[in-house]
């Protein structure tokens, strides 16, 4: 009984913030960064927010993310994240899992990058099969298919784009069950030791948003980062370290009628 009354209040109170497959971050930096890095250059889990960010692997990469939505053990959320270089192509696969035994979400995405222009250009392809089962009503499942572009416009300024699911795919008959927006990011790079970050999105069904981030660089193995997102007035912040080709990040957002989210991460590079 209170798995299902966590899932109604999940419902009543989260419909109006997140839908199916549209989770408050992919990982834990991500999150810290109030989803704001689309166009990021160091983003080695990136391909999952923009396509043509795999090409930021240069080594093997794997992670792992962790968190719980408000603290609610029913509305859990893991993935397996790995990237790596293939002659001169990037290349990812995500693994996500969502919910419990009552209602569950699945997804896996497949996913490929690579530079033109000098390398100036980066263009991404993904695709995602997503999967939603509830306990004595069956599951549906749908493929849905995202572009990505990030362009340097400057040596310190990139410049990204991402169409989500323009393919419009659909659960049981519902397109608005998955997300299908367009995005439009910035990073700019004042100086070595920071980074700044701006994403603006406009979701089929929803209003326009704007997610604010902001990384420094405290010492070569030690990180902090901010940020805040409109979506739903969510503030965030979260801190890295890095240690023998182990990197470790925490998150935290917090939603001022709801609570914080705690994000863990852990991630290993060759």
């Amino acid at each position: 009984m209170k798995t299902v009354y966590s899932l109604v209040f999940f419902i009543i109170l989260m419909n109006p913030v997140f839908g199916a497959f549209d989770y408050p971050a992919r990982g834990a930096k991500n999150a810290g960064l109030g989803n704001s890095d689309i166009a990021s250059t160091t983003a080695l889990d990136g391909f999952l927010m923009n396509p043509a960010l795999s090409i930021n692997s240069s080594v093997f990469y794997g992670a792992l993310n962790y968190f719980q939505i408000f603290n609610l053990k029913d509305l859990r959320y893991a993935n397996g994240i790995v990237s790596f270089p293939f002659k001169s192509v990037g290349i990812g696969l995500g693994v996500e899992d969502f919910g419990n035994e009552l209602y569950s979400e699945n997804q896996i995405t497949l996913n490929i990058s690579r530079l033109f222009y000098n390398e100036h250009l980066s263009v991404g392809l993904s695709l995602q099969y997503y999967h939603i089962s509830v306990q004595n009503y069956g599951s549906s499942d749908a493929l849905g298919v995202t572009v990505g572009v990030r362009y340097r416009a400057l040596s310190n300024t990139q410049i990204a784009a991402v169409v989500e699911n323009f393919n419009q795919p659909s659960l049981n008959g519902h397109s608005e069950e998955i997300p299908q927006r367009v995005q439009i990011g910035l990073q700019f790079k004042p100086v070595e030791s920071l980074i700044t970050y701006i994403k603006v999105q406009k979701d089929s069904w929803y209003k326009p948003a704007t997610c604010l981030g902001l990384e420094y660089q405290l010492f070569h193995n030690l990180g902090i980062y901010s940020g805040y997102s409109t979506l739903a007035t969510i503030p965030s912040f979260g801190i890295e370290l890095n240690m023998f080709k182990i990197d470790i990040n925490y998150g935290l957002q917090y939603h001022f009628d709801l609570g914080p989210t705690h994000f863990i991460g852990i991630a290993f590079s060759q």
